[in-house]
């Protein structure tokens, strides 16, 4: 019969007659007295996940984004998933103030969001789900103090020329948005923690960041690019920046361009500093 007793290793010397001391093990010990020197095996050390850096995980994406651009089936299909994330913008800012809409993409490359005038019934009962949204999650702190803040303001944006406002600009912030989640997605390595799903969305985040980015860069220094821009107004309705600035007699197409172009420089950094403040937010829950 034997019990176990714990008795520090002898330390061994490592090459250049340096002593390395190992961590203590358990022995077994006989009862009769004497030691048994076969040692139970100690547990393999934990290993701390290596995390890369931002850059190292963004990077690869944005110097394949020109691929998108220039090859053309690739642009094409690039060209689709930009359509369905402008005008799922536009529909989901309508729905929000109580206006019917559907997006609708063709293949011969027009897009188009059809939108109804507002429902106020519809209207009031989406401000009726922020308040009862507010008081669900009433025992977390950072929740509940964005949805009251929503219902507080809802009317302001709902029933005013505000809606119309925001509604023209939501294409190209739903644009940003989906860059931004799959900016949060690469940097977590997606749902499925594989390479290929994490340069999937950098390479589209980057597409959509990039393409805006021109746009905007475009209008505010070319006086051709403008014109190009609005386009015929007779054939249809002019581009979303355009009817902005038309709205707001004070403001120019080129001021438009300059605030949603600030807009989407901070994208990234905005996605950055979320991650990093991700504990404090927790906290608040």
């Amino acid at each position: 019969m034997s019990h176990i007793m714990t008795t520090p290793r002898p330390a061994r010397r490592a090459p250049g007659n340096v002593p390395v001391l190992e961590r203590a093990g358990p022995v077994r010990v006989p009862a009769g007295g004497g030691e048994d020197r076969r040692l139970l095996p100690d547990p393999p050390p934990s290993r701390r996940r290596n995390v890369p850096k931002p850059f190292l995980l963004l990077g690869p994406g944005l110097v394949l984004t020109p691929l998108l651009f220039i090859t053309p089936l690739l642009n094409r299909a690039a060209w689709f998933f930009t359509s369905l994330a402008h005008e799922l913008g536009h529909s989901a800012v309508a729905w929000l103030f109580g206006c019917p809409s559907v997006p609708v993409i063709q293949l011969d490359g027009h897009a188009f969001a059809v939108s109804e005038p507002q429902v106020l019934l519809v209207a009031l009962g989406v401000w009726a789900c922020l308040a009862l949204a507010a008081w669900q999650v009433r025992h977390h702190r950072c929740r509940c103090i964005f949805l009251v803040s929503a219902t507080l303001a809802y009317p302001a944006f709902a029933f005013t020329g505000v809606r119309d406002l925001l509604h023209l600009l939501a294409g190209h912030l739903g644009e940003l948005t989906i860059s931004g989640i799959f900016f949060a997605r690469a940097l977590s390595r997606g749902f499925t923690r594989s390479r290929v799903e994490q340069g999937l969305y950098c390479l589209l985040a980057w597409y959509l960041l990039v393409e805006n980015i021109l746009l905007c860069i475009l209008l505010m220094v070319s006086p051709a690019g403008r014109a190009w821009y609005r386009g015929d107004e007779a054939l249809g309705p002019a581009n979303d920046y355009a009817r902005v600035a038309d709205l707001l007699p004070w403001c120019s197409l080129e001021a438009v361009a300059a605030v949603m172009f600030a807009v989407a420089l901070a994208v990234v950094p905005v996605i950055l500093v979320v991650r990093k403040m991700s504990r404090f937010t927790r906290s608040w829950r």
